[in-house]
């Protein structure tokens, strides 16, 4: 069997890249895969970020790439449909900003070619004016659709009537495990006695900081050895959270690192961290929840959308999207002994894995 995976892949970053890329090495095992991928994915004007790409390229990964603002890049994509003859086109959604030029490759190339749609989400986490009008074009253009979440699963049926299945966002595979707890802070120059919370991933208006710090500041009332870290790149306007830190005065309790983190160094913050928090008021399911479940770590969690498919009380602290029940949550992990919760998590870690997961989208696309 031929497939085709069209989206984002390196040196493209972010959570969906990195996705593609464990999905491209687990189905190379078994199928005949080859990939297309953009030259970027937004014009500079409206990109919120520092940079779209890694500073590092990975070689391994051998891409044709198209320009998905020019016409000409799809004539370019077809013609090298057309000469490679997949019997399968999957195409990795996550934006309907991008519906547009997967229905443009799914509608001309051969009806001979099965189109399946891999959805992360439905629509963008900032809803879009067009966002309905990109999806129905883009699941008019399918004949198949897998979904990561059931809570996504149950929502296509407004768009898409066709055969679609549920399954899960596999853990990450990464090259490096936590390192010890009291090196890592050393090394960070963070002082080992205290206890430490974990905000980490791109910063954006859907993952619920500003309420979290207005929680932190009712978890400093009650015990101020908790320190809270924010790591990851903010894709919103940063002197906004800096003036609620400053009149929360919360500056000797949060430290922020406006980065974007690489996958080489995902290790070191997870390894300071006592436990992970995330505070989305909107989710279908989550990279950052993946991470946390692969480095065994417990998280306090809103749940929200489908992250509540994996999160539960048994394995992680689940609190509602407002600071009374978040700043209860914090405290009460950080006084509970979590064996029974760390065993759990442990479980998952084997459940979710990626060759379970290219398992199953095989033998349904098939």
């Amino acid at each position: 069997m031929k497939i085709l995976l069209i989206g984002p892949l390196p040196p493209i970053r972010g959570g969906i890249s990195d996705f593609n890329k464990e999905l491209l090495k687990s189905l190379i095992r078994t199928s005949d895969v080859h990939a297309l991928s953009f030259k970027y994915l937004y014009p500079k004007y409206i990109f919120p970020g520092k940079s779209q790409f890694k500073n590092v390229v990975d070689d391994n990964l051998k891409t044709k790439k198209i320009n998905p603002y020019n016409p000409i890049s799809y004539l370019n994509a077809l013609n090298y449909i057309i000469d490679l003859k997949p019997d399968k086109i999957i195409s990795t959604h996550w934006n309907p900003l991008f519906s547009l030029s997967y229905s443009i490759i799914n509608f001309f190339s051969s009806k001979k070619i099965e189109k399946i749609g891999l959805m992360h989400n439905l629509k963008s986490h900032e809803d879009g004016l067009l966002d309905s009008f990109f999806l129905n074009l883009y699941f008019g253009s399918l004949d198949k659709v897998i979904c990561l979440s059931d809570f996504t699963h149950k929502k296509i049926g407004n768009f898409f009537n066709c055969k679609s299945v549920s399954l899960f966002h596999p853990i990450p595979k990464l090259n490096q495990l936590c390192i010890d707890r009291d090196k890592a802070l050393i090394k960070k120059k963070f002082d080992p006695k205290k206890k430490y919370l974990l905000h980490f991933g791109l910063v954006r208006k859907y993952k619920g900081l500003d309420i979290l710090l207005t929680a932190f500041k009712k978890v400093i009332e009650k015990n101020k050895t908790i320190h809270l870290i924010v790591a990851g790149e903010f894709y919103e306007n940063i002197k906004k959270y800096e003036n609620l830190i400053g009149d929360l005065k919360l500056q000797n309790h949060v430290t922020i690192e406006n980065e974007f983190i690489p996958e080489k160094d995902i290790y070191k913050w997870f390894s300071m961290a006592d436990y992970i928090i995330q505070t989305n008021t909107r989710a279908t399911q989550s990279g950052i929840t993946a991470l946390s479940i692969f480095f065994e770590k417990i998280m306090i969690s809103t749940a929200s959308g489908g992250i509540k498919e994996t999160l539960n009380e048994k394995n992680s602290f689940i609190c509602e999207k407002d600071p009374k029940s978040i700043s209860l949550k914090i405290l009460e992990a950080f006084e509970t002994k979590n064996d029974k919760k760390i065993l759990e998590i442990k479980k998952l870690k084997n459940k979710l894995s990626w060759d379970k997961f290219s398992n199953d989208l095989l033998n349904f696309i098939k």
